[in-house]
């Protein structure tokens, strides 16, 4: 089952850069809840909390775009060596600011900072687009990096929640801004895998035509005997004009299903604390969220062990109707022992269904926009994310843990009814066909 794995690690300058990307990402096990434990310990307001984890979502929804298009533009070192700096500034910021107990705007006002290194997922994705031959090694690929993000997520919750419960607030949200410093530049120093920035190529694409000597004798270019003069980087009049959610449908839809996810991930982590609490063990939530992450690490190592026949948007519409089921099973759950089991199952679909969301955006969108286009469905998990922390947060203080369950429940039927009624739309889409230029062959390992 590893083999293939072992392939793709193979790669010129892959493991380093899967491993400092690694580094780079144990933040994201851990700010969400982090943060959500740091506002509810030091305001005492479960509201509170999943307020700022909103306000953390939407600021990653709204910023994140940018960073990945000016990414894609300028190349990742230049963009996200400022970037980094910025986020790391906000979450220091964040941690002073909650621990001094300011107002609550104060907090939500510093969450912008935090998206100003994008996403971490999308910068990692990227160089594995960049590097791998094919589509089976970059579906791979794409499944290595959700079951090593599973990995995250099972220790990250786990570890929020007993340091938060059993030192100190801010000790999780701490090791969030260590780790993405120094996992963060350690990536960026790998230069070797890095993609090229699309307006550099388009800079060495003007400068070969213009030192070239070769006649061109094809009558419908502007001047015939001599090579076309040179044109810049296309600019767009209009606002929207040539956005990628407007020349991409599809990926409004696939950026939508991420959101019902990210609602559903957000409300799971607010009402198994209450759930927790509410049975007197709410040290022990971080384990059992740690179990359902198990489940996606099994099911996305299983996944990407093998090639699949059937169909993108048949594979996104399985992943998302057993994670929908699932979630429905949550407010059944007599004890945390149960709802354990049922988070494990649940989560076996979790890891597949983001590669195959991850496939699906390679299959639709140009590799000079890719980052871009990653980053939307990020956003839209993003948005579900802000949606949902703050929806649960509010209704589990009315209503208790049962409430956090049914937003969970409404949020994974939101996401069935979707990739059902969008599955014959995304199989009748063809995929986005070009040549991977590359400086020399990177053939896949035996």
């Amino acid at each position: 089952m590893l083999t293939p794995y072992r392939g793709i690690l193979a790669l010129p300058g892959a493991r380093a850069f899967t491993a400092w990307g690694l580094i780079a990402r144990i933040q994201m096990g851990l700010t969400g809840l982090a943060t959500f434990l740091l506002v509810q310990i030091e305001y005492g307001r479960y509201e509170y909390g999943g307020m700022v984890v909103a306000a953390i979502a939407v600021s990653y929804a709204v910023v994140s775009p940018q960073v990945g298009r000016l990414v894609d533009a300028y190349g990742q070192s230049r963009v996200l060596r400022i970037g980094y700096a910025i986020a790391i500034i906000g979450r220091v910021a964040m941690i002073v600011a909650a621990l001094t107990h300011q107002p609550i705007w104060v907090l939500m006002l510093l969450t912008p900072l935090f998206a100003a290194g994008g996403t971490q997922s999308t910068h990692t994705r990227a160089r594995w687009t960049h590097i791998v031959p094919d589509k089976d090694a970059l579906n791979t690929a794409f499944s290595l990096e959700s079951s090593l993000e599973e990995v995250l997520f099972i220790a990250g919750p786990a570890l929020a929640t007993v340091l938060a419960t059993q030192v100190d607030s801010w000790v999780p949200s701490v090791i969030a801004v260590v780790t993405l410093a120094i996992g963060g530049y350690g990536f960026l120093a790998l230069t070797s895998t890095e993609p090229p920035a699309r307006r550099a190529d388009a800079r060495r694409i003007q400068a070969e035509r213009e030192h070239s000597t070769a006649l061109v004798i094809d009558g419908t270019l502007e001047r015939i005997g001599l090579p076309p003069k040179p044109r810049g980087m296309r600019r767009y009049r209009g606002a929207l004009r040539g956005h990628l959610l407007v020349t991409t449908p599809a990926l409004v839809v696939t950026t939508v299903i991420f959101g019902t996810q990210g609602a559903m991930f957000a409300s799971v982590d607010a009402a198994t604390v209450a759930f927790a609490e509410e049975l007197g063990h709410k040290d022990m939530a971080g384990l059992v969220l740690a179990v359902w992450a198990v489940g996606s690490l099994v099911g996305g190592l299983a996944y990407g062990s093998r090639v699949w026949a059937r169909t993108l948007a048949s594979r996104l519409l399985w992943g998302v109707s057993v994670t929908g089921v699932g979630a429905v099973s949550f407010m059944f759950a007599p004890g945390l022992l149960a709802l354990g089991v049922m988070m494990f199952l649940t989560g076996l679909a979790i890891a597949p269904t983001m590669a195959v969301g991850d496939g699906v955006t390679h299959a639709l969108v140009p590799r000079s926009r890719l980052t871009e286009g990653m980053t939307w469905t990020r956003t839209g998990m993003d948005l579900g994310i802000a949606s949902g922390a703050w929806i649960a947060g509010a209704i589990i203080d009315r209503h208790g843990a049962q409430g956090g369950f049914l937003v969970t429940a409404c949020a994974g039927l939101a996401g069935v009814a979707i990739a059902a009624a969008s599955w014959r739309y995304l199989r009748s889409r063809r995929a986005y066909e070009e040549m991977v230029a590359r400086d020399d062959a990177l053939p896949v390992a035996a």
